[in-house]
């Protein structure tokens, strides 16, 4: 990520970060995993605000950074809200998911459509922050009070089951 690259230049030649800059890069939750990953490289979590370690920051992390992937969205939402965590079996496990509402951006491919829903998981009793073991999700199809939150999640762990038999 360029964006991340100053940081990254001044850490890896030992020079300081000023935790206001990395407390700015936060607040645009789609730098919230690389950023985390790179201080996590460079031994400097001291750096990382702890308010970005709630689940909730996290699920709006992963969805965001997904989010902007070419083959998905190929943008950061402009505006995103938790909506319910959901908790449920998975594999085995007693998980949660998080489901949010995003809009993106004005001139955006899908700019026009308003609020849609995402999610982020499965996140785990044990979870370590921005592992990768939660991942974010959205169809462009699930539009906010169309769609309820409880049906995307089951209709995203049905297929990961499918896809990725354990």
């Amino acid at each position: 990520m360029v964006v991340l690259d100053p940081i990254a230049d001044r850490l890896a030649n030992k020079e300081p970060v000023a935790p206001d800059e990395i407390a700015e890069l936060i607040r645009q939750p789609q730098y919230r995993p690389m950023l985390y990953r790179l201080l996590k490289h460079f031994e400097r979590l001291d750096l990382f605000p702890a308010n970005a370690l709630s689940i909730q920051a996290q699920g709006e992390g992963v969805l965001s950074y997904w989010m902007m992937h070419p083959n998905e969205l190929q943008d950061a939402p402009c505006k995103i809200e938790f909506l319910e965590e959901i908790e449920r079996e998975f594999r085995g496990e007693r998980v949660t998911f998080l489901v949010f509402k995003y809009e993106m951006p004005s001139g955006h491919w899908a700019g026009d459509d308003g609020w849609l829903l995402g999610l982020a998981g499965p996140f785990t009793e044990n979870n370590v922050p921005y592992s990768g073991t939660a991942a974010g999700f959205s169809r462009c199809t699930d539009k906010y009070g169309e769609v309820q939150p409880r049906e995307l999640v089951d209709w995203y762990a049905d297929m990961l089951d499918r896809k990725m038999p354990q």
